[in-house]
């Protein structure tokens, strides 16, 4: 005879709480209550053998309480020891929850069988759901031993490190262990993926990898004709060491290739390496070596080389040629926190001319002629003006293959100082607390020439040394409110490794004679001091224009900032013969004066000719004062409008020269209308003098436009036409729709128009005219169809300058792309479609045609 105890907890209230924690102990007794002793089944025949007299301790069923509950019944079988729960049950047993439709616990066995119930549609709702400690999955059938900790899965889906691992029969052998049957691995979140490889057996190994037999990838539940005998699906949140797949492609020049594939190490937390390499068909090939390294709270960088081999025609024909480039990168950053007052960084871009026009299909590399580096390092001291800055620069143009080098450039600065003034003292100053001395010193050497050339320069010859320091004494006083005297007094001092000395050469030039220069070894110092005083003025004058309180035009304020300055410096100074010497040209019989230090980096001090010049310049800024109503309150607010944020026109004279006393007269304005959509630039030069038939510059006034300039770029979006008018904070930054790499996801469509004129006539030849606009955009034709596209068009040449377009198309766990270059240069096309998730990167398809290639 079998007992039952049935609760029913369908009929009870919100606050209802049946029993939920029920020990092994406490089942135990709860059973042995409920049996009727009365039960003559359950009578046992008295034993003849003696019995034991010491009674054993009861072992309870479960090291710890069990709590259980559930939202219909909970069912007690009194004799076979278990327990069935139906309707979002749940089970609790130490760190183990189970969660499912229906629920049967088996305290003897110590075991747990869970399933799921389907609705009215036919999908199968409330299936378990496992967790213990930090391992989570749902299934539609479980079996669950709490004992062992092993158990049998049906329809299991688990989530391993952005990955998705589906199997329709799992053994749980513990915690970290799993066999699986009839497996799928894929990336896509869907319950029914897009895609996945098929694994027909496995074993998984928690947050480490799946080793798979046989397996082949499925597409949209179509087998693919692609399979493996075997692999291996690594997990880990850290990086980890492995082989870098390569993948395929095909070149017209270069033939069918293997690129990127080679070996990742990853050599600690804090640092790895990675070797890859290409080869090719024609026998052209290519390495790199890239090393990332990152010390929390210190520094982090990246060092990256690589060197190329190729070939281009074939060997023996008039049209073989062969190649060697390479190129080194290095990019290193300090944290802000490391050291407050030193610091260094990095960041090196190397390489010969032609490597990234031999090597890369990125057109912002290849079309990007100028190549700069810098290292640098700066020391302060704490409670100390002085500062201590070091670098090494580089700059080259692959299109001259040109190259300057400046190893190293050092400085030693110290800012003003007021060694007159007390120590905190700010308010009721005398005339010599403001004297103020400050110091500054720097050291260069440096080399101009071709990359041919540079491994065969001297550096006593070839390279330009030098030191130069100043030290520089000023003060002010304020005669005026608006009107400031500023006398300086400055030394400067310059150190040469060589100086040089010329002389005629009757010999030279057949002949003819020439300058024969002779430079000389020897470290010389030359130096030279100065003073000046300067006078300036800088008052603002408002005006303003108020309208009628019905005008929603409340004011027009216009500001204008005139300035005048006098300047003045005394010739005083180093005689200049000290440094210039002079030698004699037979040709000419004339004397000609050179100095010294020709060709020097700092140039010659010399002493100041007396010079004084007044410098006058006009700014001008225009805003308006709109009404504008509050809705909330019905209050009257305002808004200011920026009309001409500046508009400026500056000259100068100089009171000592003998003639062309006037500058040229510069003129530049900016402003944003239409809500920052609209930006405008202008900007001009007038000369104030003729040219003779010569082009030189004659005392006659005829002023002449020698330059002029107009820039404008507007922008709109879908959210400006309907009405969205808060403001760009901060401008260029926030503007998506400047970037042709952009693709926002969240907007119907964007562009922007840029338009450039310039004129120059500097002489009096034919003015030069160019004009130039540019196109850029981005258009949501759906939610997942994107385009984005740039052109522009040279007036000038007629034209179409370098354009691209892409299409973009996500795929929920893939992504279809098309980018391509019509015409010019460098036409070229890429079609790829690819898994959206870095874990499976390599599952692709690429067709692509290089810009070096046939056009199509």
């Amino acid at each position: 005879m079998t007992g039952f105890a049935l609760i029913n907890s369908t009929n009870n209230s919100d606050n209802y709480q049946p029993v939920t924690s029920w020990s092994g102990e406490d089942f135990s007794r709860f059973v042995d209550f409920k049996i009727s002793e009365k039960d003559t089944l359950l009578k046992v025949a008295s034993d003849t053998l003696a019995t034991d007299s010491i009674k054993k301790e009861d072992k309870p069923f479960f090291e710890a309480s069990i709590e259980y509950n559930s939202d219909d019944t909970i069912v007690f079988s009194l004799t076979g020891q278990k327990v069935f729960l139906t309707k979002n049950s749940f089970v609790k047993y130490g760190e183990i929850e189970l969660r499912a439709y229906y629920i049967e616990l088996d305290l003897d066995k110590k075991e747990a069988f869970a399933y799921g119930i389907k609705d009215s549609t036919g999908t199968f709702i409330d299936t378990p759901e496992f967790k213990d400690g930090a391992e989570e999955f749902t299934c539609k059938e479980l079996k669950y031993n709490f004992d062992t900790g092993k158990g049998l899965v049906n329809e299991i889906i688990t989530e391993q490190e952005g990955g998705y691992v589906h199997s329709e029969i799992t053994k749980r052998i513990d915690d970290k262990t799993f066999y699986l049957k009839n497996g799928k691995y894929t990336t896509c979140d869907d319950p029914h993926p897009h895609f996945y490889v098929k694994m027909t057996k496995a074993k998984m190994i928690k947050d480490d990898k799946i080793v798979s037999g046989p397996l082949y990838l499925v597409l949209e539940d179509v087998p693919m004709p692609i399979g493996l005998p075997f692999a291996l699906f690594p997990f880990s949140s850290s990086y980890s060491s492995g082989i870098i797949m390569p993948s395929y492609g095909e070149e017209q020049r270069r033939g069918f290739n293997l690129r990127g594939g080679g070996y990742y190490w990853a050599m600690n937390e804090y640092m790895d390496l990675a070797v890859t390499g290409d080869i090719f068909a024609n026998g052209s090939w290519g390495g790199y070596v890239e090393s990332k390294y990152k010390t929390r709270y210190r520094y982090s960088g990246n060092l990256a080389t690589e060197y190329h081999s190729n070939k281009y025609g074939d060997e023996g024909l008039s049209d073989y040629s062969e190649s060697t480039d390479f190129a080194i990168r290095w990019t290193h950053t300090q944290d802000s926190k490391a050291n407050p007052y030193r610091t260094f960084s990095a960041s090196v871009n190397f390489s010969t001319s032609n490597n990234d026009r031999n090597n890369s299909t990125s057109i912002q590399k290849i079309t990007n002629n100028q190549k700069q580096s810098s290292i640098s390092y700066s020391k302060k001291w704490a409670d100390s003006p002085f500062s201590l800055n070091g670098s090494l620069r580089h700059s080259q143009n692959s299109r001259d293959t040109t190259i300057s080098l400046t190893l190293p450039s050092m400085s030693l600065n110290m800012t003003q100082i007021y060694p007159f003034r007390a120590k905190g003292k700010s308010t009721n100053l005398r005339w010599y607390d403001k004297v103020g001395v400050s110091y500054s010193s720097k050291l260069e050497n440096k080399i101009n020439t071709k990359e041919s050339e540079l491994m065969s320069s001297s550096l006593a010859t070839d390279w330009d040394n030098g030191y130069q320091h100043s030290i520089p004494i000023s003060t002010n006083f304020k005669l005026t409110k608006d009107l400031t005297l500023s006398p300086t007094l400055n030394y400067q001092g310059v150190l040469y490794s060589k100086s040089i000395s010329k002389s005629w050469d009757t010999e030279m030039n057949d002949g003819d004679g020439g300058v024969h220069i002779d430079t000389i070894q020897g470290f010389k110092y030359a130096h030279n001091y100065s003073t000046s005083a300067s006078l300036s003025l800088s008052p603002k004058i408002y005006g303003m224009y108020t309208f009628k309180e019905s005008s929603k035009l409340a004011a027009i304020r216009h500001v204008m900032t005139p300035s005048i300055s006098v300047s003045y410096t005394p010739e005083i100074g180093i005689p200049r013969s000290k440094y210039y010497k002079t030698y004699r040209n037979e040709t000419t019989d004339k004397d000609v004066e050179y100095s010294m230090f020709e060709g020097g980096v700092y140039g010659t001090p010399t002493g100041a000719k007396e010079s004084g010049s007044v410098s006058f310049g006009l700014d001008n800024n225009v805003e308006a004062k709109m009404r504008t109503a509050n809705d909330s309150t019905g209050t009257e607010e305002f808004k200011k409008v920026k009309i001409i944020e500046s508009l400026k026109f500056s000259t100068s004279y100089n009171m000592f020269a003998d003639s062309l006393n006037w500058s040229t007269i510069r003129m530049s304005g900016r402003t944003k209308l239409f809500n920052k959509k609209l930006g405008l630039n202008v900007g001009s030069t007038v000369d104030p003098y003729k040219l003779n038939a010569n082009n030189i510059k004659i005392n006659k006034f005829g002023p002449r436009l020698t330059n002029a300039s107009i820039d404008l770029d507007f922008g709109l979006s879908a959210k400006d036409v309907k009405g969205d008018d808060k403001d760009d904070k901060n401008e260029k930054s926030k503007e998506p729709w400047r970037d042709t790499r952009y693709i926002n996801f969240d907007i119907p469509w964007s562009f922007a128009i840029d338009y450039g004129w310039t004129y120059s006539k500097p002489s009096n030849k034919k003015s030069t005219v160019r004009q130039n606009m540019g196109v850029t955009g981005n258009v949501s034709l759906t939610p997942k169809w994107k385009m984005s596209f740039s052109t522009g068009y040279d007036f000038t040449e007629k034209e179409i300058t370098s354009s691209q377009f892409t299409i973009t198309r996500d795929l929920h766990c893939w992504q279809m792309s098309f980018n391509a270059i019509p015409f010019g240069t460098y036409q070229s096309y890429n079609f790829r479609i690819n898994v959206q998730s870095s874990i499976l990167q390599d599952l692709k398809y690429e067709k692509k045609q290089a810009w070096q290639d046939v056009s199509f």
